[in-house]
């Protein structure tokens, strides 16, 4: 019998293109809430007419790999997935067993076929011999939501790869219980607007999107052949807050360009002394896109907005994330 709870899934960052990871300590075991991560398959039907009512022949269409990772923070799992839709290379500096990674997202593609570094995906049951392994996987889109009352929580969007027909072998891929254990709840974390901390929002999420689509070709395979970009690079944010007063939509209605800062620090228990489990989230330039009050019966009046990152030119970026962990690798 095959239970949800004994799922594995294990992400490794393949050394090139083509070329699965095939060794348990190549894969980042990955903690996660729910997956519909897999191969889609499709059908090319003829149209030609046979003097009958029934359809034409049907053959085998092109192949893709898609779905969503829905998952709560642990501090190397977000690592996982920052390095899949940010940037696979972060810059690291370690103090001790301390490393921080500082994400920012890539000027370039990863070579002529791939969007970003290729990953290898692993999924195996509890009653499966074999797992299922999807190589050249493309992640396109990362979403960190938080919420009062909650764990902080991702959702990893897979835009692409291959199906390896015939599976793998079980591999030892399971969580670190030094990593399962420190999650990020609400209240360890703070945001700031503009320089000055905002204490009187409820939700908040920011969404990196890599907007791509797999390209096929007359080449003797039903796999993708190439990804290409499908659209410019967005950075969104959404969030509700308790209108205690107007400063928001003031900014909003005049246009005005604010940092957005959320800070995340996991001090349940210190990872060296001084240091301590850490996420930042830094939006250099944020500006509201929609807010528009709305009030409906007598009790809290809250107020929901969206925005949108907007390169800096100081800076020169539009999102950045800072993580602060004791992952055992410089890269990811």
């Amino acid at each position: 019998m095959s239970y949800g709870a004994q799922v594995k899934i294990g992400i490794a960052r393949q050394a090139q293109t083509g070329s699965w990871a095939t060794v348990a300590g190549s894969y980042n075991p990955f903690a996660f809430l729910s997956s519909d991560v897999g191969a889609e398959f499709s059908e090319v039907i003829s149209e030609n007419l046979i003097s009958r009512f029934e359809q034409g022949a049907s053959y085998q269409g092109p192949q893709n790999v898609a779905g969503t990772l829905t998952f709560e923070l642990t501090p190397r799992g977000i690592g996982t997935a920052l390095s899949a839709v940010v940037n696979h290379l972060p810059a690291v500096v370690t103090s001790g067993s301390v490393r921080t990674f500082t994400f920012l997202p890539t000027t370039s593609d990863y070579d002529t076929t791939m969007v970003k570094a290729p990953l290898s995906f692993y999924m195996q049951a509890a009653d499966a011999n074999s797992a299922e392994l999807f190589y050249d996987v493309q992640a396109s889109q990362l979403q960190l939501s938080l919420a009062q009352g909650a764990l902080t929580r991702g959702s990893l969007t897979i835009s692409g790869g291959t199906r390896l027909a015939t599976g793998i072998g079980s591999l030892a891929i399971v969580p670190a219980a030094s990593d399962v254990a420190r999650l990020f709840p609400w209240n360890v974390a703070s945001i700031s607007i503009g320089g000055s901390g905002a204490a009187n929002y409820s939700e908040l999420s920011v969404t990196v999107n890599d907007p791509m689509e797999a390209l096929f070709a007359i080449n003797n395979t039903l796999a993708p052949y190439k990804y290409a970009r499908s659209g410019f690079r967005e950075v969104t944010i959404n969030g509700t807050l308790y209108f205690n007063d107007r400063a928001m939509l003031n900014a909003a209605a005049a246009g005005t360009l604010q940092r957005l800062l959320v800070t995340m620090i996991n001090t349940r228990s210190a990872i060296q002394s001084g240091y301590y489990d850490m996420l930042q989230l830094d939006i250099p330039q944020m500006l509201i896109t929609d807010m528009k009050p709305n009030v409906s019966g007598p009790g809290e009046f809250s107020v929901s907005f969206t925005g949108r990152g907007t390169l800096d030119p100081t800076s020169n970026y539009a999102f950045q994330a800072t993580l602060t962990n004791t992952f055992a690798n410089s890269a990811y």
